[in-house]
């Protein structure tokens, strides 16, 4: 701004400009500054949620394939990085990560093609807000279970949640979508809580400074902040029971009981609870070599996932069709036909 002041000073012959030329040029100046920003504002902003900046290592003018994740400290982000780092390392392409608040808005993202993949739940696509055809599966990968974290003793169940403080996960997130049915299905209103939206980082200080009682997580396992969490405090999950399982069930078929495993978490025996799948979405218009080639990379690379999270060690080629309840893209498809023939 400096330089540019300085060079609409002077003019030709040395002869500074009027007064009252210069506040022009001044005021036409702030006009484009403000529009600026406003520009860089809309270009990060989605249905009134705030996108996070893309991260350093995509923020180049190449053609970039972006890589919609999650919380940081989630399953997401460490497996979209490497997922990343795979597609530059093996396929040649300039990717990267996004931070997101997850499965609902990565679906929104993919939708509007501002990301060529995301993660998600297969329950977030059987919402009535998101047409099926805006978006298509690769693959299958992983599942997520619901964990509901207390430092309280004397919360043993879902009813004890009544009068307590309590975090269901961000707007936008597959957790606060999978938390709220979980609370309806408990008789639990939001008025009978003191309700937080906060991210798994967030829920994990506020469990951890004593400002929450109860938080949801859902997320593959571990999660990197309860088991931080649970290294420096003693902590506790909350069970779902299979009769409340069993109704979720037959309301929403991608729900499951599952178990979450006393090895899992220092000092947490182990916990029944709902598990459900994720998948890695993409648009239509993406070419079908290049989303044939991405799943391809992913499965012929595997090993190297896996060493981001132990979760990945959970993504099976013989599973990665199983449960999907959208269409997968041609590119998908072809990959598929090929390894069962």
């Amino acid at each position: 701004m400096g330089t540019i002041l300085a060079s609409i000073i002077c003019v030709r012959g040395g002869q500074s400009l009027k007064t009252g030329t210069l506040l022009k040029i001044l005021f036409l100046l702030i006009i484009l500054l403000v529009g600026s920003i406003k520009i860089k504002q809309e270009l990060f902003s989605t249905g009134g949620q705030t996108v996070p900046p893309l991260s350093e290592e995509i923020t180049g003018n190449q053609t970039t394939l972006v890589i919609a994740t999650g919380d940081m400290s989630g399953v997401y982000f460490p497996l979209g990085q490497a997922m990343a780092d795979l597609f530059r390392k093996y396929d040649g392409k300039s990717s990267g990560t996004q931070v997101t608040n997850a499965s609902v808005q990565n679906t929104k993202l993919v939708s509007q093609k501002q990301a060529e993949i995301g993660f998600s739940t297969v329950d977030v696509l059987a919402l009535p807000e998101y047409k099926k055809s805006e978006v298509l599966a690769l693959t299958g990968i992983y599942s997520n279970f619901i964990q509901i974290v207390t430092t309280e003793n004397e919360i043993k169940t879902l009813e004890d949640l009544r009068g307590k403080r309590v975090s269901i996960g961000t707007v936008g997130s597959g957790t606060k979508l999978m938390s709220e049915r979980i609370l309806k299905a408990a008789n639990l209103a939001s008025y009978d809580m003191d309700i937080s939206t906060l991210s798994f980082t967030q829920s994990a200080d506020a469990l951890r400074n004593g400002t929450i009682d109860v938080a949801f997580f859902s997320s593959g396992l571990p999660n990197p902040v309860i088991a931080e969490l649970a290294a420096e405090m003693e902590i506790s999950l909350v069970p779902i029971p299979k009769q409340m399982a069993d109704r979720l069930h037959e309301e929403f078929e991608y729900y499951t009981l599952d178990e979450i495993s006393g090895q899992t978490y220092e000092g947490v025996e182990s916990t029944p609870t709902l598990a459900v799948k994720n998948v890695l979405l993409t648009y239509p218009d993406l070419p079908k070599q290049e989303a044939y080639q991405m799943v391809k990379t992913l499965y012929d690379h595997l090993p190297e996932l896996q060493n981001a999270h132990p979760e990945a060690k959970e993504i099976k080629l013989a599973e990665a069709t199983r449960g999907i309840s959208i269409d997968f893209h041609p590119g998908a498809k072809q990959f598929f036909e090929e390894i069962i023939h």
